[in-house]
């Protein structure tokens, strides 16, 4: 079939729960003349963490994988939660970001597959918040965007959870504003209470080998400080905060985020 565009894809949004995560998420693009090419955006939350998983198998030549985790922990004088680690492992993108950012927006992972765009990008909290921002997007051009976005926030009581919309579909000129999400219908065919096909679930599950990259949130800012590593990932992360341990690829990272700016 090719390459193909998001007006030929069908979407569906499923929600369902497991043992490990009380709240389940996939949104899925599938081509609707052809069922083997498809993408899954997967959403699995709890208190102490989220996990994005996103798989693209949408262009035949250029397979694209994203997993980020965000884990939160109660601090030991109040026992409020908190960041304590923000990860991305990607593969098949092409464009890296550099290794260090100072504040402001952090957009990665902008994927060109022949007159496709695939856009993923990763927003850190900016002052006085504790929102992390994911947004992805499908374009071509000027002729046609479809996108969602999610926002990650952690509550000093609650802990971590999401709040998901679209995915939104817009013509030219192609930009969107925070009113006019609120203005759209989301591009959703198909609701389902339950998990997505199985082969679908296994793609965005297994394993692929990728560059990872650490974030961590500054004291008052959003700035935000990266270290690339190759890694074999399982789709499940291990290990916990800087110095971490992965057991499952048997990859030692050492890491230590800088002293804060007085």
């Amino acid at each position: 079939m090719g390459n193909i565009w998001s007006v030929d894809l069908e979407i569906e949004l499923y929600k369902w729960s497991s043992a490990e995560y009380p709240q389940e998420y996939a949104i899925v693009y599938t081509c609707v003349n052809d069922k083997s090419k498809f993408s899954i955006f997967r959403m699995s939350v709890r208190a102490e963490k989220v996990l994005l998983r996103f798989a693209d198998r949408l262009c035949d030549d250029h397979p694209i994988r994203v997993n980020m985790e965000l884990i939160a922990e109660r601090d030991n004088k109040y026992g409020y939660f908190k960041y304590r680690l923000v990860r991305v492992v990607e593969a098949g993108t092409t464009y890296s970001p550099p290794t260090s950012f100072d504040g402001g927006n952090v957009s990665f992972f902008t994927i060109f597959c022949q007159k496709r765009v695939s856009f993923y990008s990763v927003t850190p909290p900016g002052v006085n918040t504790m929102t992390w921002k994911v947004r992805h997007s499908y374009s071509q051009g000027i002729k046609m965007d479809m996108n969602f976005h999610v926002n990650i926030e952690c509550h000093k009581i609650d802990g971590l959870s999401v709040k998901f919309r679209g995915p939104f579909k817009f013509k030219f000129p192609g930009f969107f504003t925070e009113s006019l999400l609120e203005r759209s219908t989301p591009e959703i065919q198909r609701e389902v209470h339950g998990e997505p096909p199985k082969p679908i679930i296994a793609f965005v599950e297994s394993g692929f080998i990728g560059n990872e990259y650490i974030l961590v949130p500054g004291e008052r800012r959003g700035s935000v400080q990266g270290t690339k590593v190759t890694v074999n990932n399982t789709g499940n992360f291990q290990g916990i905060g800087n110095g971490c341990r992965f057991d499952n690829c048997n990859v030692h990272m050492e890491y230590k985020a800088p002293k804060p700016k007085n």
